[in-house]
């Protein structure tokens, strides 16, 4: 498996996951091993941590038992590059036993995480404590090594450079600042605004 290469570059407003199915489609099967940050125990073969998609930060979970890396479809739409759509439906099981479908693809998708730029193709489904998650497809193509105990991963570069990324111990909820919540809102996210009082 060979690492993603940039694509051709493009912008304009990135519209969210394919709402209409092909129903006609081949399907292919997926899985993530993570959905949601309360199912990410102490000690697992998972890392999370901050990369950025073109330029936008993100909150990345790399999971070795995901079948496919992902993007979240509120987080894409963000995005200035409209996404592809797949031959194929590709059928994500969940751990919970659910599953969804998507045809949507971000490829080749410039991401930054250590100081040097890689790319990955970004499958486009709804999920919500994680920005991106990278999987098998990615981690292998990138001969990637988790550290579980340091909370590290060394990946290696096209020209076999060894880079390695340090995690975050943790999994607490991020902020994010205001002029990125301000371009989620030009974008036609949604906001909502608390005023919390502690007693």
């Amino acid at each position: 498996m060979t690492a993603p290469t940039r694509p051709a570059s493009g912008s304009g407003s990135a519209p969210g996951p394919s709402q209409r199915i092909d129903i006609g489609k081949g399907i292919v099967k997926g899985r993530l091993f993570i959905f949601i940050q309360t199912e990410v125990p102490e000690s697992t073969f998972v890392l999370g941590g901050t990369i950025y998609v073109y330029g936008f930060s993100a909150r990345v979970l790399m999971d070795s038992g995901a079948s496919h890396s992902f993007i979240a479809s509120r987080f894409a739409s963000c995005l200035n590059v409209f996404p592809d759509c797949m031959p194929y439906v590709l059928d994500v099981s969940t751990p919970i036993g659910g599953s969804m479908c998507t045809d949507s693809v971000y490829r080749g998708c410039e991401i930054s995480m250590a100081g040097v730029s890689v790319y990955a193709d970004l499958i486009v489904i709804p999920i919500h404590d994680f920005d991106v998650i990278l999987g098998m497809d990615w981690l292998s193509a990138y001969r990637s090594c988790i550290d579980c105990y340091n909370k590290t991963m060394d990946f290696c570069l096209p020209d076999g450079t060894t880079v390695q990324l340090k995690g975050n111990k943790g999994f607490s909820t991020p902020n994010i600042s205001i002029i990125r919540a301000s371009r989620y809102l030009e974008k036609g996210c949604e906001g909502f605004l608390a005023h919390v009082v502690d007693k």
